[in-house]
């Protein structure tokens, strides 16, 4: 049986995961040199700025599935929802099958403040697939596409009750 490193990993395998790693650490470095300061709204919090990218990707979700997903408490999400819909970062509206459940849903300016987070990191990317040829953008597309895939089975397998990887 072949030595493993401490998370499991053939040393050969822990080397390219290290390599990977250095490698994106040392791409993200180049990409926030180029970026101008951010508009990053002075009242908009990290946990606040995760509800947002949540609601942007699943309209339509309850206060109780964002608290789980963040793992909070349903009373600790409900204010955080508060202050969002304060802001006119979310919209609210009753579930038309059942009118006690409140769905959300970003609101237009809620995508906006993504957007012009995002929007800089995105031309960042840009500059930077712009210089790959087809064949380098198919490999990436496949491996990013690919490690999507994993984080999803890593995701169901931590959401499943009694699974070793929901703790």
């Amino acid at each position: 049986m072949a030595a493993t490193t401490q998370d499991g990993h053939e040393p050969a395998v822990a080397a390219l995961v290290t390599r990977v790693a250095e490698a994106e650490a040392e791409l993200h470095a180049v990409a926030m040199r180029w970026l101008d300061p951010l508009p990053m709204p002075a009242e908009l919090t990290l946990r606040q700025l995760q509800v947002l990218s949540l609601l942007r990707a699943s309209p339509g979700v309850t206060g109780a599935a964002l608290a789980e997903a963040l793992d909070v408490s349903t009373p600790t999400m409900s204010g955080i929802i508060d202050r969002i819909a304060s802001k006119g970062w979310l919209d609210r509206e009753h579930d038309p099958a059942d009118r006690r459940r409140v769905l959300l849903r970003i609101s237009g300016s809620g995508t906006q403040v993504l957007a012009d987070l995002e929007g800089p990191a995105a031309q960042a990317r840009g500059r930077v697939l712009a210089r790959l040829d087809a064949d380098e953008l198919a490999d990436l597309a496949r491996l990013v596409e690919r490690m999507r895939d994993v984080a999803r089975q890593i995701e169901a397998e931590r959401d499943r009750p009694g699974s070793a990887a929901g703790g």
